[in-house]
């Protein structure tokens, strides 16, 4: 499996960006023999690029957990990814945080870069993390999907109004301008132009996050967003997303004016 997928990364011109999403695949059908499928629900950029091929890679794999999701069972899980990522050629090793709300497992890869020419220094790593929120905010629904991309797998996530619920929830939250929130935004409302939120998951999650818009009216989602992206530093927007695109072109049509047309062109509600 380690040689196929430094194979299907030589053959591609974006093989750094192919070896992470080949990597992503083996964890996320490793994660679904472990069981955790029926309990974890895929969601994040990674999601949007296996479910929906959004033009943009991603880096790590992000997940809700259901009820019933004991957090006790993160830590096996993940060891048992990384003993069948062994059994399938990978030297790797595993750090993990399991303590906190928001779990977290690194698995580190190295040689790969080596061994791609991306690196002249062996030991240099490639990190996929693993991110599993054990108490997400309610008002969510879920759908399973057959997604092969590389491999078949099974995978349960939020579904679409859910999955940019989460991403404008994000936007409105961030600290800092992450060029890939503002880029998804503008993919989704390019595809999907009547897309609205999902009321009482979007009032939930800000509620649940720090930095909560006070007295915010879900119905205003369009209004507030207009604001963050027109007082947005756009060399970082642009700055953050071009290394993720799958075409470099594209940067040249997400712009802050095409982002704030597709925001404005919309109806209220």
């Amino acid at each position: 499996m380690k040689d196929i997928a430094l194979q299907t990364a030589r053959n591609s011109r974006h093989s750094l960006q192919i070896l992470r999403e080949y990597l992503q695949n083996d964890i996320l059908g490793s994660l679904q023999e472990t069981g955790a499928g029926t309990h974890l629900y895929f969601v994040g950029g990674t999601a949007l690029r296996f479910l929906y091929r959004i033009p943009r890679f991603s880096e790590d794999l992000d997940f809700s957990a259901a009820p019933g999701w004991r957090a006790a069972g993160f830590g096996p899980k993940m060891r048992k990814i990384q003993a069948e990522l062994g059994l399938a050629g990978y030297d790797l090793s595993l750090s993990m945080n399991e303590d906190r709300i928001v779990q977290r497992a690194e698995f580190r890869f190295p040689k790969l870069l080596f061994d791609l020419r991306l690196t002249d220094r062996p030991e240099r790593k490639l990190t996929i993390a693993v991110e599993v929120d054990a108490r997400p905010p309610r008002g969510w629904s879920g759908e399973r999907t057959i997604v092969n991309l590389y491999r078949p797998i099974l995978i349960l996530h939020y579904d679409l109004k859910s999955q940019f619920t989460a991403k404008i929830a994000a936007l409105l939250t961030r600290p800092y301008a992450k060029g890939r929130d503002y880029y998804d935004l503008f993919w989704y409302l390019s595809r999907w132009k009547d897309l609205k939120p999902a009321p009482l998951l979007l009032k939930n999650a800000l509620a649940q996050k720090r930095g909560s818009i006070p007295n915010f009216r879900p119905e205003a989602w369009r209004g507030i967003l207009e604001s963050i992206v027109a007082e947005a530093d756009w060399r970082v927007v642009a700055r953050d997303v071009s290394p993720f695109l799958e075409r470099a072109e594209d940067i040249r049509v997400f712009s802050r004016e095409n982002l704030l047309r597709v925001l404005r062109s919309h109806r209220p509600g």
